[in-house]
């Protein structure tokens, strides 16, 4: 089973979480849940780091595990990031309730000593080689709107009725980010959408000008689209 350790401050913003354990159905970057799950939690580590560039206290990571935990209080901006991952693992977590679970913890003393005692004892260590792809038909597009510097909306929209067995991985991943961002605009922060969703397309844009919020939910679900295309891109083509 997959464990989601999510730790908040009094206040209910996320200040950190540890990932660990694998999928029943499969190792650890093998099966969809997997997928899913290591591409929602590595898309808001690299938007706490690269995007917002906020320092953590600690972090550390393993095959099958990831645990990160800020060094400053949380704010808006992380809180989005994070929120954008926690609704992801959530969806999964509905669908797959034998193979994710996700615990929240409120941080005080005894809990912060759990947490960093989890995080430091991860161990490095590199699992197989993911499936390499020998597709020639890109299968999910992925459109950007922006307005200036500012990210208003996606398209997501995916070619072909059948899926190459190595590319429901990286498909999984990019369909359960770009959900996770758009419930998060719309549910968590609840933002006016125009939108458009069904099997095989998802279309969303604001109908209000962007601001420094929606631009971290959005660069988190853009950052983890281009890890994926640049490990896969028969799976996944940004346009933007």
């Amino acid at each position: 089973m997959i464990v989601a350790e999510i730790y908040t401050q009094s206040d209910g913003k996320i200040a950190a979480f540890v990932l660990r354990g694998h999928s029943s159905f499969g190792g650890h970057g093998y099966d969809i849940y997997c997928a899913e799950v290591s591409v929602l939690s590595q898309s808001a580590y690299f938007a706490i780091r690269q995007y917002l560039n906020r320092d953590v206290a600690v972090e550390n990571h393993e095959h099958g595990g990831l645990g990160v935990e800020l060094k400053d209080a949380p704010d808006d901006l992380t809180e989005a990031v994070f929120q954008t991952m926690l609704i992801g693992l959530r969806h999964v977590a509905e669908v797959a309730p034998n193979v994710v679970r996700i615990e929240m913890i409120e941080l005080d003393t005894a809990a912060e000593a759990n947490l960093q005692s989890k995080i430091n004892s991860m161990t490095q260590s590199h699992g197989g080689e993911l499936p390499e792809l020998n597709v020639e038909e890109v299968k999910i597009l992925a459109e950007i709107f922006q307005t200036g510097d500012k990210v208003t909306g996606f398209s997501v929209e995916e070619r072909g009725a059948e899926m190459v067995s190595e590319l429901k991985i990286y498909c999984a991943g990019v369909w359960a980010l770009t959900k996770a961002a758009f419930s998060c605009v719309k549910d968590y922060l609840k933002r006016e959408l125009d939108f458009e969703a069904d099997a095989g397309r998802l279309t969303m844009k604001l109908k209000n000008p962007p601001d420094e919020v929606t631009e971290a939910v959005f660069q988190t679900m853009l950052i983890g689209l281009r890890e994926i295309e640049k490990i896969a891109p028969q799976a996944v083509k940004i346009n933007s």
